[in-house]
């Protein structure tokens, strides 16, 4: 078992909580997103074997090496620039609505450019870090906060308000038809393989198929914990009402002979460097594909300006965007990734293919 693929995958099933991903499943509870989840999940396990198995035969090298020698040249211009916009815009959307829960929930009156800087200064030196060293920081935060987080989880499970009632309501409307929003909503739970396209340098072997056993148990347990434990806390009709379901689910729950009685406090505490990791993740993988993209080899000043891309569109978003607007950003975003996501698997694995038989 690979555990720095199982890394990928799982930052990204922690990260959902704090995306819009439990907003929009709940926002169409009666209306698919049963059916929706029971769909995402196969789907997002086909696309994943299809995509390691492509990369497979590219040991020890993500797109930019792969790519390197490619001779249509404005294609690959084209694709990676598609790939930027996804990665750094999935990085974003975590950091404004991470940035908006902070201002919400912990301190309104602390300017929101003052968190933003905070988390940009880290996010900016470890994005130019070797993908080595980005993987092993992954590990140590993970290490550090899985347990931490999952014991949480286990509270919830276990708490006498629960109401598998409301739970057992919404499980009724199993045989509604999903919308597609719905279906690439909980896709992007397991969307974390394609960080393959860079992380790949670090993956020596073929994955083993307990790598895909281990997501499959793991998107299951994360699809329903982030689905319906709130529901189960706050009511199937009255779920619906709170922008920020999983965050509000949190600070109903008490740890009576812990220090910090909420749950809330802690919860936010253990997803800072959850945040800051996956973020760096994404922008990571779109700063490797931005200097991958031409034939030269990237200056410190094209390093700079691309860094000073990131903080200018960054401070352009706290700015300008509120959370009504980034909310329904990333409702959209959402099925738009979807979509490119399997063509961009379909496609790579058809060249993948096509360059391994006319090698033979």
């Amino acid at each position: 078992m690979n555990r720095y693929f199982l890394y990928l995958v799982l930052i990204n099933m922690l990260i959902n909580v704090i995306m819009f991903v439990p907003k929009i499943l709940i926002e169409y509870r009666f209306d698919g997103t049963v059916m929706g989840i029971l769909i995402a999940i196969p789907i997002s396990l086909s696309l994943t074997f299809l995509f390691t198995k492509a990369m497979s035969k590219f040991p020890e090298r993500g797109f930019p090496e792969i790519f390197d020698s490619s001779q249509y040249r404005l294609l690959k211009v084209i694709c990676f620039s598609i790939m930027q916009f996804l990665w750094f815009s999935a990085g974003l959307i975590t950091l404004l609505e991470f940035i908006d829960i902070l201002n919400r929930f912990i301190n309104p009156e602390f300017p929101k450019l003052m968190i933003l800087a905070i988390y940009l200064a880290a996010i900016c030196f470890v994005i130019q870090l070797p993908t080595e060293r980005v993987m092993y920081l992954l590990e140590i935060v993970l290490f550090i906060n899985t347990p931490l987080i999952g014991f949480i989880i286990f509270k919830a499970y276990t708490n006498e308000n629960i109401s598998w009632d409301a739970i057992l309501e919404v499980g009724t409307h199993l045989f509604e038809v999903p919308n597609l929003k719905v279906i690439g909503t909980a896709t992007y739970v397991f969307s974390g393989f394609t960080n393959l396209i860079i992380f790949n340098r670090l993956i020596k072997k073929r994955l083993s198929n307990w790598n895909f056993l281990t997501i499959f148990l793991l998107g299951w347990v994360s699809l329903f914990t982030t689905f319906f434990i709130p529901i189960g806390f706050n009511g199937a009709d009255q779920t619906q009402e709170f922008l920020y379901p999983w965050i509000t689910t949190s600070d109903s729950i008490r740890m009576v002979y812990s220090p910090i009685e909420r749950v809330i406090f802690l919860f936010l505490i253990f997803y800072m460097s959850i945040v800051l990791i996956s973020v760096s993740v994404h922008w990571h993988v779109a700063f490797e594909l931005m200097k991958g993209t031409f034939k030269k080899k990237s200056s410190k000043k094209q390093n700079g300006a691309i860094i000073a891309l990131y903080i200018c569109v960054s401070i352009a978003g706290v700015i300008f965007t509120n959370t009504v607007l980034l909310n329904t950003f990333t409702s959209y975003w959402m099925v738009i990734r979807f979509v490119v996501e399997i063509l961009f698997v379909a496609s790579f694995c058809l060249w993948a293919r096509r360059g391994t038989l006319s090698k033979k």
